[in-house]
């Protein structure tokens, strides 16, 4: 899901969409790929037990939502040197590098008892 919403990012950045149909059809497509985000808090509760799941599946989206201000602020410095387009696309491509390193390297949790408490 995560591949198929950085090839939809890509072409909104650099296809050259011209018309709105084409541009309103990417939306959509995109927005079906950005599914993953369901699968990113569920995976990242289940690697806690069972007293700290619910907070894992509340915290883990905030600590993404917090991770705008350092994009933003990526965003602005590069911005000024490789203008608008080309700044987004490297602030995005270092976000999606960084999820897809995250998605390698997590741990399976396919036949793991989930029923334990942290301590």
């Amino acid at each position: 899901m995560m591949a198929f919403t950085l090839i939809g990012t890509l072409i909104y950045l650099f296809g050259g969409v011209q018309s709105s149909g084409i541009f309103y059809a990417l939306c959509v497509a995109m927005g079906f790929g950005i599914g993953y985000w369901a699968m990113f808090v569920t995976v990242g509760a289940e690697q806690f037990g069972t007293n700290l799941r619910a907070t894992a599946a509340t915290t883990v989206p905030n600590m993404v939502r917090g991770l705008l201000i350092p994009m933003t602020l990526g965003y602005q410095y590069l911005k000024p040197s490789l203008h608008v387009i080309n700044a987004g696309a490297i602030v995005g491509l270092v976000a999606f590098a960084i999820g897809f390193y995250c998605i390698l390297t997590i741990p399976e949790t396919h036949g793991k008892d989930l029923d334990y408490l942290e301590e």
